[in-house]
């Protein structure tokens, strides 16, 4: 169905370039699907079906240019178009040879975000153009056949249906009734029903929540999945979602409509809502909530003309720790390292599980780089004690990059690409187990 959600893949080895091509593309009308490994974005093209695909070149085992022939290969691959980022992998020959394994774009990092929005844009909509035409072909077949069962089959769907369906009028007036809808709310009969002066008074609790289902109705003609709190017989509450259409019956208006009992799903999606938020191992914010906090205090430090800073810290050796001592140990380091680089950051500032052995802090309000700094060896030298973890005495250090708002980047994407980049040129080159993009994070 062209309205179900576009689906587009994702396919990069480091989870920190996963994360950031997840936020870059959170406000595209598609569901972002992440691989990391090349047999895993085989695996799933071969399940799904999707608008686009980004791929990285570089990665261990099935490179990009292995794991593109092989999705071409794939039925459901064929016709995928692939973009391929890379920040390597710029010249001529690799251009070429990309473009011969079904590549039909290039894109290299650091990736212009705007850019790369409106790219996928264009995919997403040449797909969604692909798939209207294919089921409009497919419904002008059926439509014949469809009409001669719809008169016999109306009226058994209208009683059988689990979902609640009825039609009114405007002024809330109960004209007809299916037995789930009266069930729903708790009533007997549909002459208990009929005889309401205005039914949506009766079982729309809010007044503002009536308001705005009339008034979208009015100006849209129609309202999909509006969620309101329900009120039963018995005047206990209840969580609807309902989809509703204005018709013209002997020239007055009328509604449509159906409705579905949502409490369960309501209050699951609120519970997970939070969890959303909390990194599940170490409880301290994760990735998506510290992405949104990055974006409201950059655009506090832009209001204000203040600086901003982020940390990128990588646990040094902490695959040694793992191959040692079993991964419950290593989740019980992680665990710890968390709880003690929590007690150093500020309340005001943000520390989150960007993913594997990787941390990132936000901090607000920078006077001068040299607080940062200073944050930055803070933060090291609380990670040079031993942990005590089951009687065994284990040793951690870490490397931190730094990256500056506005200096180094004004968007948190950019920041935190950057602060990555610092940190891994601290490892290469620069002697020391700190730095900033600056000093860092450049070529040379």
């Amino acid at each position: 169905m062209t309205n179900a959600p576009q689906k587009l893949l994702i396919v990069d080895d480091s989870q920190t370039n996963l994360a950031l091509l997840e936020h870059m593309l959170g406000d595209q009308d598609c569901e972002v699907v992440a691989a990391d490994t090349g047999a895993e974005a085989v695996a799933l093209v071969a399940a799904n079906d999707f608008a686009l695909i980004l791929l990285d070149i570089q990665m261990p085992g099935m490179n990009g240019y292995e794991t593109a022939s092989r999705i071409k290969k794939l039925e459901r691959g064929k016709h995928v178009p692939i973009i391929f980022i890379t920040a390597i992998f710029q010249d001529e020959e690799n251009v070429r040879q990309g473009y011969e394994t079904g590549a039909v774009d290039y894109l290299f990092r650091p990736v212009d975000v705007e850019m790369l929005k409106r790219k996928v844009q264009v995919f997403l909509d040449m797909n969604r153009q692909k798939l209207t035409l294919m089921e409009e072909l497919d419904e002008r077949g059926e439509s014949l056949r469809e009409l001669n069962r719809a008169e016999d089959s109306y009226r058994s769907i209208f009683e059988r249906a689990v979902e609640g369906l009825f039609r009114s009028t405007v002024d809330g007036k109960i004209k007809e009734a299916n037995p789930a809808l009266i069930r729903l709310f708790g009533y007997g009969s549909l002459d208990e029903l009929t005889c309401m002066k205005d039914f949506r008074e009766k079982v729309m609790v809010d007044a503002e929540e009536r308001r705005q289902y009339l008034e979208l109705l009015r100006r849209d003609g129609f309202v999909t999945h509006f969620e309101f709190r329900g009120r039963k017989r018995d005047g206990s509450t209840i969580w609807c979602s309902e989809s509703s259409r204005l018709v013209s019956l002997d020239g007055a208006d009328h509604i449509e409509g159906v409705v579905e009992d949502v409490t369960g799903q309501k209050e699951m999606e609120m519970r997970l809502k939070h969890l959303a938020t909390v990194d599940s191992l170490t409880g301290v914010p994760n990735r998506h909530l510290f992405f949104d906090r990055a974006e409201q205090a950059l655009a506090n430090a832009k209001r204000y003309d203040q600086k901003a800073a982020i940390l990128f810290i990588d646990l040094d050796d902490f695959k040694k720790v793992n191959d040692t001592y079993g991964h419950q140990t290593g989740d019980e380091l992680l665990c710890m390292v968390a709880e003690r680089l929590s007690e150093r950051v500020r309340e005001s500032d943000t520390l989150a599980r960007l993913g594997g052995d990787e941390f990132g802090v936000l901090l607000n309000h920078v006077e001068h780089e040299e607080a940062a700094v200073t944050v930055a060896k803070d933060l090291l030298a609380v990670l040079d004690r031993p942990f005590d973890i089951q009687g065994e005495k284990i040793r951690v250090g870490a490397t931190v990059g730094i990256s500056y708002y506005p200096d180094d980047g004004k968007d948190c994407m950019t920041l935190v690409s950057r602060a990555d980049a610092a940190m891994y040129g601290v490892k290469r080159r620069c002697g020391k187990r700190f730095g900033s993009f600056r000093e860092c994070g450049m070529p040379k």
